[in-house]
């Protein structure tokens, strides 16, 4: 019989290969890495104690509960457990010697390459938490898990704003596309049940862009700002197209909301702004 690969399988195999192809200096950064079954803590640490060290563990352990009942199942969710060593002890072995690179340089390499890599192309991996996973029997021997939230997107191309992808080419922009409205005079006759209406057309439709804006440092999130800025103070109407390849004719940018102070990513040190864009399309 042949085999269906689940999408399971095809998010452990990408995680795996994910932090198989990991480097530091001149060779891999992990020693080992392996898919395994969903176990406990206790088991996690004595099984990977035994492996060639750094190692990391990659286990899917179940869905999250979903928010309401009625709602389409939660998302995976994945555990890495990681461990490494060093014979000077403790200190060693979480903040790296020569040569070796240290748990807590460990768990930032690996959890920026999930969080920032696709995984088949159409899954991300959403970091939740970070926590000891137990002491290992080994002297010197630390073990690290953390645990992330597999999600699929519902688009993957960027939306656009007349050719241009006006909130940078690498970030995650949500669409929302407002009613359309049609407008009407209405007017009746004494005497005459019902009531007449004049058809006038449509009315503006509301097109509302959400996300977080992301640039490698504070100049180029500043680019990127005043290039939106710029195209209210033009104020011409191009096309919007959004990232499921629906095109809106003859929109203007309205506003630009930052929703909040501008942030910096943990992970990568981006330079990071939650934002609002609000156009309208004037005719449809």
């Amino acid at each position: 019989m042949e085999s269906v690969m689940s999408d399971w399988q095809t998010i452990e195999s990408e995680v795996v290969s994910l932090l198989a192809g990991l480097s530091a200096g001149d060779g891999p950064l992990l020693a080992t890495v392996a898919a395994r079954n969903p176990r406990d803590r206790k088991a996690w640490v004595e099984a990977i104690g035994r492996e060639r060290l750094p190692a990391a563990y990659v286990a899917l352990t179940g869905r999250e509960r979903p928010e309401r009942v009625g709602q389409t199942p939660g998302r995976p969710a994945l555990s890495v457990v990681l461990a490494t060593r060093s014979l000077r002890g403790e200190d060693g072995a979480r903040v790296g010697e020569e040569g070796q690179v240290g748990l807590w340089g460990l768990a930032e390499q690996v959890a920026e390459a999930l969080v920032q890599g696709e995984l088949a192309q159409t899954w991300r991996a959403v970091l939740l938490e970070e926590r000891p996973a137990g002491a290992a029997d080994a002297l010197g021997t630390m073990v690290w898990e953390q645990v992330y939230a597999v999600c699929r997107p519902a688009a993957w191309a960027v939306p656009t704003f007349g050719g241009t992808a006006l909130a940078g080419e690498g970030n995650r922009v949500e669409v929302e596309v407002g009613e359309l409205e049609r407008a009407g005079s209405a007017f009746s006759f004494p005497g005459i049940d019902g009531v007449f209406e004049r058809h006038l057309g449509v009315r503006e439709r509301p097109i509302l862009w959400r996300g977080v804006l992301r640039a490698a440092d504070d100049v180029g999130l500043n680019a990127i700002e005043e290039a939106i800025e710029q195209e209210i103070r033009e104020g011409r109407d191009k096309s919007l197209v959004d990232g499921f390849g629906r095109a809106f004719d003859t929109c203007v940018l309205r506003r630009f909301t930052r929703s909040g102070p501008r942030l910096r990513d943990a992970l990568t040190s981006e330079a990071l702004q939650p934002f609002e864009i609000q156009f309208v399309q004037l005719g449809a």
